[in-house]
């Protein structure tokens, strides 16, 4: 089912997760061009399209919100208290740095949830490094995965440039929200049980 760029996020609920997927691809492909950043070009992206078009897929469902909380840190000194418990489990390593850095990813690029996102930026490059390096230790050798999240760590600017740009044009409902309201929904979901 293909959908007009312009499609108005209100609709988005009834479709299933594949055509919202196809939404959201659509979306990042469109910010993509509108930065004049190629997917074909010096590097190949294609991947990372589709791996951030998963990752905001993941955001709208409230089950998987829900099954990773217990793996989001807020601070830095957190997560790596909570890789220092999960040692010597490299899985639940992978997954508490894949988490966060997706979750950085997403809250800066989307929602701007820091007022100064190059605190993140360092953050975001060194999770997705660490979840690159586990999963490359995990299989005991590369992945695709693991390219993915390699290039994200490398390029973790041009890709909050490609969210930015995403939640600026296409996800229009983002702008509604201000940085106080998204801080107290972060809290309310760190809460849950």
């Amino acid at each position: 089912m293909a959908l007009p760029l312009n499609t108005p996020s209100a609709i988005l609920p009834g479709l299933r997760a594949e055509g919202v997927f196809g939404v959201i691809l659509q979306m990042l492909l469109k910010a993509r061009l509108d930065l004049r950043l190629d997917t074909d070009g010096h590097l190949y992206e294609e991947d990372v399209n589709a791996y951030l078009g998963g990752v905001l897929v993941s955001y709208i469902d409230p089950r998987y919100l829900h099954q990773i909380t217990d793996l989001l840190s807020k601070h830095d000194v957190d997560l790596h208290q909570a890789i220092d418990r999960a040692m010597p489990d490299r899985t639940r390593m992978y997954r508490i740095y894949k988490v966060n850095a997706d979750d950085l990813l997403v809250s800066i690029g989307i929602f701007h949830a820091m007022q100064e996102p190059r605190e993140g930026l360092g953050r975001i490059k060194e999770y997705y490094a660490c979840a690159s390096e586990c999963q490359r230790r995990i299989y005991g050798k590369p992945t695709a995965v693991a390219e993915i999240q390699a290039k994200l760590s490398d390029g973790a600017e041009r890709y909050l440039a490609v969210l930015t740009r995403t939640r600026a044009e296409y996800l229009r409902f983002v702008a509604q929200v201000s940085s106080k309201e998204w801080a107290d929904f972060s809290q309310r979901i760190f809460a849950l049980p």
